[in-house]
């Protein structure tokens, strides 16, 4: 067996610096009440190449700290960690239960926000950065959802379960908005094409939902399969494969892949492996956003007002949209307003946009990094104020 190159071992350095600054820096956080998320994005704002991590480079003259294409594939497999698990601890049963309310205020919530992103941001820039802006201040980030309800131990109340399973459908939203974007900028403005492209999306997301939902628990009957802890991964690794196939962020993938695990005869098992995973690399996707911000971007007034008044938007667009369902489902209104907090974030959707806007010439680098930092702005906003918020997910001790 070939041993590992100079350069790989580099990259899993890179990585576990990472996830001890981190451990140090949550430590630390949590005596000041703050939740691990923010430690996570400190983290990687201090020891990545643009802080201490390239004073570091620069001294040895070493590239320890460049972000390596493994340090970022490590991240993309932390994402889907913590979707995987979202999705086993609540299973179909918590999405059935969800409904019409939480699709509600997954298209409700980024509607808002797209829509007055757009008419604010028209005025200033053409409308066709003005529409993908608006697609990269929509979406709400799954993933940093999904950490928000581990952290807090709530994975098991209907508030949470609500919360994730509107993150969730909330990518596919944001997806399906983009696409139509994306064809508006291509220049069809066609309604029947425009409204097959919403359609053939949703008809794809919901064929893939209940044919996993329906073939994975069979399979994992067999005997052979139930015994191998190793199949439920391939199998999320299968799933998420056929969503990058069908044009969808391999986030949605697993999401569903956990619904479908969570099932199974060996939900139980799989569980416990990934909360093993989750707990060593779980963190390391907001520690890589934190390394990939610049923080030198923060001496541009112009970018940060900007990036202020765009996390604004995406703030109140979101709590605005997600309210209403969220107290229809929830019949509390302080556990619905915590289920709107939730939902602040941006981040991997938002981002993804946001690099596909400057590759495509839409945006100007001021205006990327105006994106990188509402997403680090909303994450942060949402990470201090959700763990209060969310005390209404519990149950409340009655009054004697």
């Amino acid at each position: 067996m070939a041993l590992l190159l100079a350069s790989d071992y580099y990259t899993l350095l890179e990585i576990f610096i990472f996830l001890a600054v981190a451990q140090l820096i949550r430590s630390i956080a949590r005596r000041a009440g703050f939740p691990e998320i923010v430690a996570d994005l400190l983290a990687g704002m201090t020891i990545g190449s643009y802080a201490i991590g390239g004073l570091i480079d620069s001294v040895f003259g070493i590239h320890l700290f460049a972000l390596s294409a493994g340090v970022l594939l490590f991240a993309d497999f932390a994402v889907v960690l913590l979707l995987f698990s979202a999705g086993l601890d609540g299973g179909f049963i918590s999405l059935r239960r969800a409904g019409a309310p939480a699709v509600g205020a997954a298209i409700a919530g980024d509607l808002v926000s797209f829509a007055v992103t757009v008419l604010i941001f028209s005025r200033f820039y053409p409308i066709d950065s003005a529409l993908l802006l608006g697609v990269a201040v929509a979406a709400t980030s799954a993933a940093v959802a999904a950490s928000l309800i581990r952290s807090g131990g709530l994975r098991t109340t209907p508030g949470a379960q609500f919360l994730m399973n509107a993150a969730a459908l909330d990518d596919v939203v944001a997806l399906v908005l983009l696409s139509v974007v994306l064809a508006i900028i291509g220049g069809s403005t066609d309604p029947w094409k425009l409204t097959g492209i919403v359609v053939t999306s949703i008809v794809a997301w919901v064929v893939l939902l209940f044919a996993a939902v329906l073939l994975v628990p069979r399979l994992l009957r067999v005997q052979v399969l139930r015994e191998n802890e190793s199949v439920p991964f391939a199998l999320l690794f299968i799933l998420i494969a056929v969503v990058l196939g069908l044009g969808f962020s391999p986030v949605i993938g697993a999401f569903i892949a956990g619904l479908a695990v969570a099932e199974s005869v060996v939900a139980d098992r799989t569980r416990e492996i990934t909360a093993v995973l989750v707990g060593v690399f779980g963190s390391l996707f907001f520690i890589i956003i934190g390394a990939e911000f610049d923080v030198g971007l923060l001496t541009n007034p112009v970018l940060f007002a900007t990036a202020l008044a765009l996390a604004a938007i995406a703030a109140s667009g979101k709590w605005l949209g997600v309210y209403p369902f969220a107290l229809r489902r929830l019949k509390d209104r302080p556990a619905a307003s915590a289920a709107a907090v939730g939902m602040i974030p941006r981040g991997e959707i938002g981002l993804l946009v946001g690099a596909l806007g400057l590759s495509s010439g839409l945006f100007s680098p001021t205006l990327f990094g105006a994106v990188i930092v509402m997403a680090i702005v909303t994450t942060l906003v949402g990470s201090l104020l959700f763990p209060r918020a969310a005390r209404a997910f519990l149950p409340r001790p009655e009054v004697a």
